[in-house]
């Protein structure tokens, strides 16, 4: 069975002449801390900041390269409940911390964040 594949900038990157994190990737690596077997339920795959994010690139194009991003290993029809799904070269995705940790949670069994 194919697994959902989760996008993260890697922590401590280089711009503007300091070192910085992703905000919402620290929400997806926390949440992951919270719920640690999403870990081997899902593929991630973390990136550098600097673009083109090869593998995002290639899957999604050039206009689909935020992280985070959780490539859905089915395509979904619409944007159910889960926030914006979107579509790119065939397949599904969500590209903002939010709907992905909602999906995550509906999917898996574990809590969702607080409206």
């Amino acid at each position: 069975m194919s697994k959902d594949t989760l996008y993260l900038l890697r922590a401590g990157f280089p711009d503007m002449d300091k070192v910085w994190i992703c905000p919402d990737c620290a929400m997806m690596e926390g949440y992951l801390a919270y719920y640690p077997h999403l870990r081997d339920a899902l593929d991630i795959v973390y990136v550098d900041y600097a673009r083109p994010r090869a593998d995002l690139f290639e899957r999604l194009g050039e206009a689909h390269q935020n992280a985070p991003t959780l490539i859905l290993a089915e395509a979904a029809e619409d944007a159910g409940p889960y926030g914006e799904i979107q579509s790119a070269n065939g397949l599904s995705f969500l590209s903002d911390a939010r709907p992905i940790i909602r999906y995550l949670a509906d999917k898996h069994g574990v809590a969702p964040p607080h409206p």
